[in-house]
């Protein structure tokens, strides 16, 4: 297995992904030191005056087990807020201790029979693959959505994570200009998300929503298409036309090609500058975000080393478009640490999670946070990203403090 550099658990992924949408109510099942940190990790990337909540599992409860107190707080959530769906995030702690959380569920719905409940397994499940904590939410909302008729001609488009529910109009507007009906998952409130269910054909945008596709079919009946992540601008632009070609929408290829002509320019010099100044990039696990930045930095003629975090079918095609599009070089055997990567390829730069950069800190390395970049879809941000990288880079500070500690501190790569 390869080392993980991911800064936080699949628990905390999943808190953050329920905790965007409307009309849900993320439960922690856990101890406090987990949920303080799961709670204090995802306050920047949630709404604040959307509800989680938690159980807080107790000393006496890890013996004596924790189930009452979770039934007491699912009925007191209802009782004060009406939500539509409660989910269950079960961390670590009572999945060791082998709490019998379907039973609650089975007691709850006797009591209370109007509040939908369901839950994930979180936590130590997924210790390599913190993006499947997205994945594995969207499944527990999905199975409990009622079936509805189909729109005839809709498509269904299914992302990463919670943050891209504002994310699609991006690339989604060509899709609505050219006549198609979209249903986007997720989507800001859960009354948007439940339309999912009308839609004929499911493209998935990101490598991460596979187990939520696969259930979209089986509970939908819906035909489901992975073309290819809409980042970059040969990524966009082939997703759309993809998109097009399967709805044969000529009207979808014809906005393409008039965005392309007017793009056309602003790559031109783009593709000029990482001529003149070229530049070698790796990108180290983050939540997935590795799949769509480093089609970006492809497409302008970066050297790109990718270490993906993801292993299901949608990443499987991705890592072997990259690789046959754009000669990605894709590392996938073990390694010690990320330093030792850096002193075998060499990178210009690097993006990574936390644990990462502190490793190459001392080699003032350029290094940028995955977790910043969690949205990169559509032309808009390819062609942001190529014209002020080279400037983010910041070579010229770097150099002088490498100046500065070689002179008084020695040889960086002694």
């Amino acid at each position: 297995m390869l080392k993980s550099y991911e800064h936080c658990c699949s628990s905390m992924q999943a808190l953050a992904t329920l905790g965007k949408v409307e009309g849900i109510i993320p439960l922690l099942h856990g101890p406090q030191p987990c949920a303080y940190q799961l709670q204090i990790g995802t306050m920047t990337c949630r709404p604040s005056r959307l509800l989680t909540a938690g159980t807080l599992i107790k000393k006496s409860e890890v013996v004596f087990g924790g189930e009452e107190n979770l039934k007491n707080q699912l009925i007191n959530m209802y009782r004060q807020y009406k939500p539509k769906i409660i989910v269950i995030i079960n961390t670590c702690l009572p999945q060791l201790i082998g709490e019998d959380i379907k039973g609650v569920i089975s007691e709850i719905e006797l009591e209370l029979p109007d509040l939908k409940v369901t839950y994930i397994d979180s936590g130590f499940n997924f210790p390599k693959c913190m993006p499947l904590g997205n994945d594995v939410a969207w499944v527990s909302i999905v199975r409990l959505l009622d079936k509805k008729e189909k729109v005839q001609g809709s498509i269904g488009l299914v992302g990463r994570s919670g943050q891209d529910a504002g994310a699609f109009t991006s690339f989604d507007t060509f899709l609505k200009r050219a006549g198609i009906t979209v249903f986007p998952f997720p989507a800001p409130h859960l009354s948007e998300m439940e339309k999912i269910a009308c839609a004929e054909i499911i493209f998935p945008v990101h490598v991460v929503p596979f187990l939520t596709c696969k259930e979209m079919s089986e509970r939908f009946g819906s035909r489901v298409e992975y073309i290819e992540i809409p980042a970059g601008v040969q990524g966009t632009t082939n997703f759309l036309r993809g998109v097009a070609d399967i709805l044969k929408n000529q009207k979808l290829h014809d906005l393409v090609d008039q965005q392309e002509q007017e793009m056309r320019p602003r790559i031109e010099a783009i593709k000029e500058r990482f001529a003149k100044n070229p530049v070698k990039v790796m990108f180290a696990f983050g939540p997935a975000s590795e799949f769509g930045l480093s089609k970006i930095m492809a497409d302008f003629g970066a050297e790109v080393i990718m270490i993906p975090s993801m292993k299901n079918k949608f990443a499987q095609q991705e890592k072997e478009l990259q690789k046959k599009r754009y000669n990605v070089t894709i590392i996938e055997e073990d390694f010690d640490t990320l330093e030792d990567l850096y002193d075998q390829y060499r990178p210009d730069a690097v993006f990574c999670e936390t644990q990462g950069r502190v490793e190459l800190t001392s080699r003032l390395i350029p290094t940028f946070c995955n977790m910043t970049y969690l949205t990169a879809y559509g032309y808009d941000f390819a062609l942001d990203i190529g014209e002020k990288f080279h400037e983010s880079m910041k070579l010229d500070v770097l150099s002088s403090w490498r100046d500065v500690v070689q002179r008084y501190g020695g040889d960086l790569y002694a």
